[in-house]
């Protein structure tokens, strides 16, 4: 009999059973998991709690969505604790992962973010040590484990039901929630206040949870309305009819393309000193030659998409709601997609890419061959000898090994991109083993804090530097040749009161950047470029440049013949600069959140080229881009036939008098793309080591660029 009793003892103590109290934290767990997603996301209790008054229909619909998930995990596996840990530990990292990519770069998490889950350690690893998770999230953070041990106090119910009993509760439980999440009311519901608005928008009228299953029902690419073939070939026309003749130049200046992590002139910034100019080389030469500003895409990170808009003309706000450019799924697509690299290949250049870091991200090692590249370098690949400045390799280093890559291109002009990665976050007053060439004097900052700063001015003054080694180096090659320098984004030093440097030296006006003016998001979006040759040429630079323009303006630069698709993003380029989330410029520099009326008809149109495309029948790009794609009705998988490179005759002349005649165009579309096959399918070159020409490696389980 005292064996029983201590038995019930132990029994109320480690799993209680009471229904009266498992009955009510069944009901409650799937609010508070809302509740405490929705703290993360507003770091602030009574936001949260006003936010449920404010929105009921968001509100029910994702409880009842989480209660039937809590119930049909609770019914399979009897245990209420595992029930809680699967249905809120889930929400609360994303509401947590979404609030660091907010805070970070003033966007929420997007869907296509999720394809990067597998290099999240990595990805961690670049956040500043800085970077507080919010008082918010702590205190989240302890509610839920404070729930889950109730949870766990009353895990079992009093009464275990048959395996059969529990597997038919279940079924009715999934039925429950597969029913709610396809209500129409649901979809009503969610589709009104989630169509044609950004994430940050869905997440504020639905919540975090339901903001992102808003975006997946929205992710399949709207078909443009004016979308047929006949329209298509119409927009062909006209771009064709309005694109000014340009034949092939005799000569070929090669182009050296730098995009420097993070760079900006940080003179711009006010209440701050240095002991000395800490980017002399960019303010030197911008008295000689073309410099200004550069519109990015991104603050603060996303340095892959930069890349990919400069190089294709291609803005991600026409993208499928779960895509970036980086990770465009439609079949094809990259081999499809136009790009400057495939451009200057069909004029005879070696295209080359210089990356002084990993491959593991952004998907480049796919992607980069298709765009055009035939040799892709990245640090393990480096012929020179490398060193570090910082956690990185140098800039210095960076910098040798495309003057050496320059070297080795043989008697062609050469296209060369190159990435450098010394300047890339975090920042910390012991970044750098060597104390920084620059003092910063300022009263606004103190301690780690300015320590941040001055590695951030430190790692400036390093690319500044290896700005000046290579125009010393280029100068003194008798080939013409254009150098292109620009930043890719605004680097976001992070304190960890929730503050950032900017908003803490008076750059802008707050670290919430869903706060910001147009104004102040266009200039918190700038960066600085430059461009320098070294031949008698009167270039036409305008003050400002974007993402998007770029790329064209290098190809008008060179004097080279492009493809129709880059002519029309001359014609976009007269009516803006970028076009982004919460953002619009216009070619004047007028930004604005949403699009003007003026402007929605060539955007409209803009659109619908990038849809045909990238996800649509392919109408017009053999005729605007040069790749020769064509579907089967069976499969719809694309056919890349490749016209010939520079010099190349074609396989079959047209008798004389069958020869088209030649149009307006500024060049036959069919000679504006490169070859490009897969990697695997690649043919070795006559000379040189096997592999010279596409070197890789696989990625290394170091800190990787993000």
């Amino acid at each position: 009999m005292t064996a029983q009793n201590t038995g019930e003892k132990k029994q109320k103590w480690y799993r209680r059973t009471e229904p009266f109290v498992r009955g009510p934290l069944i009901a409650f767990l799937p609010f508070a998991t809302l509740f405490l997603s929705q703290l993360v996301m507003l770091q602030s209790a009574p936001e949260a709690w006003v936010w449920f008054v404010d929105r009921p229909g968001a509100t029910i619909v994702t409880y009842l969505v989480l209660l039937f998930a809590l119930l049909l995990v609770e019914r399979l596996s009897t245990s209420l604790f595992l029930a809680g840990l699967v249905t809120m530990a889930p929400c609360l990292v994303l509401a947590i992962a979404s609030y660091l990519k907010l805070t970070a770069n003033g966007v929420p998490l997007l869907l296509s973010d999720l394809t990067m889950m597998g290099q999240a350690a990595e990805i961690t690893g670049f956040l500043s040590p800085e970077m507080g998770i919010g008082s918010g999230t702590v205190l989240a953070i302890f509610l839920a484990a404070a729930l889950l041990i109730l949870a766990f106090f009353w895990t079992r119910p009093l009464h275990k039901l048959l395996w059969w009993k529990r597997l038919l509760t279940a079924a009715a439980m999934g039925g429950a929630l597969a029913l709610t999440l396809t209500l129409p009311v649901t979809g009503a519901m969610l589709d009104e206040a989630a169509a044609g608005v950004n994430q940050a928008t869905r997440n504020e009228r639905l919540g975090v949870l339901a903001g992102m299953y808003a975006a997946a029902r929205q992710n399949a690419m709207t078909e443009p309305g004016e979308y047929t073939e006949d329209n298509m070939n119409r927009i062909v026309l006209q771009i064709s009819s309005n694109a000014p003749r340009v034949s092939t130049p005799e000569t070929r200046p090669n182009v050296i393309l730098l995009m420097s992590e993070s760079f900006f002139d940080p003179t711009r910034l006010p209440n701050v000193t240095y002991s000395t100019d800490p980017v002399s080389n960019y303010h030197s030469l911008g008295e000689t030659f073309p410099a200004g500003s550069f519109q990015s895409n991104t603050y603060a990170g996303g340095t892959g998409n930069v890349e990919m808009e400069v190089l294709t003309g291609v803005s991600s706000h026409f993208l499928e709601e779960d895509e970036v450019l980086t990770t465009i799924s439609s079949e094809g697509a990259y081999d499809r997609i136009p790009s400057i690299v495939k451009a200057f290949a069909n004029q005879g250049y070696r295209t080359t890419y210089v990356h002084s870091h990993t491959n593991a991200l952004y998907s480049r090692t796919e992607h980069l061959p298709a765009l055009g590249f035939e040799t892709v370098v990245y640090r393990d690949d480096f012929k020179t000898e490398t060193a570090n400045a910082g956690y990185y390799v140098s800039d210095d280093s960076w910098a040798d090994e495309i003057i050496a890559r320059f070297e080795d291109k043989g008697e062609e002009p050469i296209f060369l991109f190159g990435l450098s990665m010394e300047n890339h976050q975090p920042y910390a007053g012991n970044k750098f083993s060597e104390p920084s060439p620059v003092e910063v004097t300022t009263e606004l900052l103190e301690g780690e804090h300015l320590g941040m700063f001055d590695s951030l001015v430190h790692g400036l003054y390093d690319a500044d530097q290896s700005l000046g080694k290579l125009v010393d180096y280029f100068a003194s090659v008798d080939e013409p040749t254009i150098l292109v320098f620009f930043g890719d984004h605004l680097p976001r030093p992070s304190f960890g009161d929730g503050d950032t440097l900017y908003d803490r030296l008076g750059y802008s006006t707050s670290a919430d950047t869903l706060t910001w003016s147009p104004e102040e998001l266009k200039y918190m979006l700038s960066t600085d470029y430059l461009v320098w040759y070294n031949y008698n040429v009167d270039f036409e630079v305008p003050e400002e440049l974007s993402a998007t323009g770029l790329g064209t303006q290098i190809l008008n630069w060179a004097g080279l013949p492009k493809p129709l698709y880059f002519s029309w993003i001359d014609t976009v380029m007269e009516h803006m600069l970028i076009y982004r989330d919460r953002l619009f410029v216009a070619a004047d520099g007028t930004p604005s959140h949403e699009i003007p009326e003026e402007f929605s008809g060539i955007m409209k149109r803009y659109e619908t080229i990038v849809y045909d495309i990238l996800y649509g029948e392919s109408y017009s790009t053999e005729a605007l881009t040069g790749s020769r794609v064509r579907k089967t009705v069976k499969e719809s998988m694309p056919e890349v036939i490749t016209p010939p490179a520079f010099g190349e005759p074609e396989d079959e002349e047209l008798p004389e008098s069958e020869s088209p005649e030649p149009g307006p165009a500024s060049t036959p579309p069919s000679s504006t793309s490169p070859a490009v096959r897969p990697e695997s399918h690649r043919e070795p070159e006559e000379s040189g080591a096997p592999g010279e020409r596409h070197e890789e490696h696989r990625p290394s389980p170091e800190d990787q660029e993000v």
